[in-house]
């Protein structure tokens, strides 16, 4: 209660609108003397009061902000005094990195230096000279990995042939039914066709048994032989029976090839699927960035931006990119003009005496 009673009264005293360039912010708010990086809160000790300084917000919402007194949760570039998130590289005022390789600068107008400083070398230096050439570079797509389906979900719960009925087309793979229906249809004659036309289970029926026969496996026997004479009863070892007619043909075994056939549906796919690549989502999201960071610039995202003249100094936009950028970083939250300003100002003094040497980066 009593830090509530403290905020409100300080907020009270300040100015409705933040003057727009601060030269000494350091004199208004404490700060810690050596800014450190904590890992486990993946932040710099120093974020609430730099961000209660040059992020855009209420002084009520400032004063909350510097003393911890805020239930906003902002977003993880401002814990780390990075309000573009820029990547690490050695740039000056780095202290750490997170896992993700964002850099945690000791102050926020360090950051704002840095990323004046990585823009210039993507305008200038890569030829990336509208919004979209710059965004796909600085925000890449990360596409994600899809595993296409081998077969349709409709193709696991079909019932499977049975013996009766034989293997059917449908039950086959797409690829072999297509392949079926693709091959030429040739008229063979009948006395060199053993399983029978087209293969089918008539077909081999008829085959097996000739035109006229009855009864499964029965196949047409030979002319029965003519019965014996009657012989005097006196002749002893001579019978008046009829000799008995030849072994009925034992009916044909199965067929093993019919069940392997109308097997072949269950069959696993010959190759695995291969992987694809969606970036659907990732290119909307660069073509958003892209069309936030040319607004009040250029017409279109794909425009020169104009950011810098030919000798490579700094023009009145990079400013106005900037803010953008940090918008869409950060959202939100945006930057105050004194803290853009300022680091524009400080690129056209680096520029003007390029003694300091500058900070190579892998972006």
């Amino acid at each position: 209660m009593l830090i509530e009673t403290l905020v409100t009264l300080i907020a009270a005293a300040a100015p409705a609108k933040p003057p727009p360039l601060v030269i000494a912010p350091a004199a208004l708010f404490w700060r810690t003397p050596t800014p450190a990086y904590a890992p486990e809160k993946r932040a710099v000790d120093n974020w609430r009061v730099e961000s209660a300084l040059w992020l855009d917000m209420s002084p009520l919402a400032a004063a909350k902000r510097a003393f911890d007194a805020d239930d906003n949760e902002p977003a993880r570039c401002v814990k780390l005094n990075n309000y573009w998130c820029v990547k690490s590289a050695g740039w000056n005022g780095e202290i750490a990195a997170d896992a993700d390789g964002h850099v945690a600068f000791a102050s926020a107008e360090e950051g704002a230096a840095v990323a004046a400083l990585l823009l210039r070398r993507y305008y200038v230096d890569y030829k990336r000279h509208s919004a979209r050439a710059i965004i796909e570079r600085w925000a890449p797509a990360q596409c994600a990995t899809v595993v296409a389906r081998a077969t349709p979900p409709a193709a696991a719960a079909r019932p499977a042939p049975s013996p009766a009925t034989g293997p059917t087309l449908s039950a086959a793979p797409a690829s072999r039914a297509g392949m079926m229906r693709m091959l030429p249809q040739r008229i063979v004659p009948m006395g060199i066709a053993p399983r029978g036309l087209q293969n089918t289970l008539r077909a081999r029926w008829l085959a097996a048994h000739g035109r006229g026969d009855v009864g499964w496996g029965r196949r047409r026997s030979a002319p029965a032989a003519p019965d014996l004479i009657p012989a005097p009863s006196i002749m002893a070892g001579v019978s008046e029976a009829r000799p008995k007619r030849a072994k009925t043909l034992a009916a044909p075994a199965p067929d093993t090839r019919l069940e392997a056939t109308a097997s072949l549906a269950a069959l696993p796919p010959a190759f695995p699927p291969l992987p694809t690549i969606d970036c659907s989502g990732e290119l909307a999201r660069i073509g958003n960035y892209a069309a936030h960071v040319s607004e009040g610039i250029a017409a279109t995202p794909n425009d020169d931006l104009a950011l810098f003249d030919a000798t490579g100094r700094p023009t009145d936009k990079l400013a106005r990119a900037l803010a953008n950028m940090a918008a869409v970083e950060i959202g939100p939250a945006r930057p105050r003009s004194g803290l853009v300003n300022a680091a524009v100002a400080q690129l056209r003094r680096l520029l003007e005496s390029p003694a300091t040497p500058e900070a190579t980066s892998q972006r």
